[in-house]
């Protein structure tokens, strides 16, 4: 197992991908480790979706007008506001780096996808559809996951964004 910093280090936004799907289990953890996130006063208010199945992906590449700003990833996972909270953006932001991290440490590319959420929920009807849900959810945030293609390069933080007094 990776140490923490190492993982964090690491973690950068990929956005080329291979073809080849993510497994169910590491789809499930990426998105269990979304659900561990801390939440304002314990609410749990989210709601995680992993799209893995191509028919779905394709469906939802059509909802945004070709999808082009998902980069190709084979997965692509949601978070969804179950009920309405003051804290909803907090709660979906610390679960969406606990799910980056994650994918890291599974040796899998991520990222953070924030410019089809507008998109998504104008067209709310029909993303409950794909989805299968019961009722339409605000779309708070979306990632995309894979095996990246190819070695991006993250970029070096500053050290004078750090200061102890």
């Amino acid at each position: 197992m990776k140490e923490v910093l190492e993982v964090i280090r690491n973690r950068h936004s990929v956005r080329s991908y291979r073809p080849s799907e993510v497994s169910y289990e590491d789809l499930s953890t990426i998105l269990r480790a979304g659900n561990l996130a801390p939440t304002g006063r314990n609410r749990q208010n989210l709601l995680f979706v992993g799209i893995r199945d191509r028919e779905r992906l394709s469906r939802i590449r059509e909802l945004l007008g070709g999808g082009t700003e998902l980069y190709g990833a084979p997965a692509f996972l949601l978070v969804l506001e179950r009920e309405p909270d003051a804290l909803s953006v907090q709660n979906a932001s610390a679960a969406m780096e606990n799910m980056m991290l994650q994918a890291t440490s599974l040796g899998l590319g991520s990222c953070w996808i924030h410019c089809v959420v507008a998109r998504l929920n104008e067209r709310k009807e029909s993303l409950q559809a794909i989805l299968s849900l019961d009722h339409p959810y605000t779309v708070l945030e979306t990632l995309v996951v894979g095996e990246e293609d190819g070695r991006s390069s993250g970029k070096e933080r500053r050290d004078e964004n750090v200061r102890i007094l």
